[in-house]
């Protein structure tokens, strides 16, 4: 509730920098508008909540148009990343190794490179290299991409 409560303060603030910013006619028009389209996108959010109903809100939407979106695509590159990671590690616990991996990604989504460091288990199942393979088939990642580390590089 407080953070509905803090974004209806600053749409009133922003309303009011437009009113009394902007010239008369059709860019004070466009602007009240838009406005006013925030204003009502904060309010039906925050009904929304206060009957447990989800309701995505308009306002972090508008706010990455106005940034060109660069903080929701960090934050969606971050995430991929983090998921091929978790992925990779998965994998390479499966075939008895203890792992961490790092995932570079291109702004474009692509996996660039990957770092995987590799610790034998108690009794790897297959060596690391098969690791390595099996990695860059399910991410479909040329086997160059990824670098092996750590005191398990070659297998049993």
């Amino acid at each position: 509730m407080d953070a509905f409560v803090r974004q209806l303060a600053v749409l009133s603030v922003l309303w009011s920098l437009s009113e009394l910013l902007l010239p008369e006619g059709r860019l004070k028009k466009m602007a009240r508008m838009t406005v006013s389209v925030l204003v009502m996108a904060a309010l039906v959010s925050g009904l929304g909540s206060l009957m447990d109903i989800q309701v995505e809100s308009a306002l972090p939407a508008a706010a990455d148009a106005v940034a060109g979106g660069e903080s929701y695509t960090r934050a969606a590159l971050s995430a991929a990343a983090n998921q091929a990671e978790a992925y990779c590690v998965y994998l390479a616990r499966r075939a008895g190794y203890e792992a961490r991996a790092a995932v570079y990604l291109t702004l474009e989504g692509a996996v660039d490179h990957i770092d995987l460091w590799l610790t034998a288990g108690e009794a790897p199942l297959i060596d690391a290299e098969a690791v390595a393979r099996t990695v860059a088939e399910e991410l479909a990642v040329p086997r160059e991409r990824i670098r092996l580390e750590g005191n398990e590089a070659s297998g049993p």
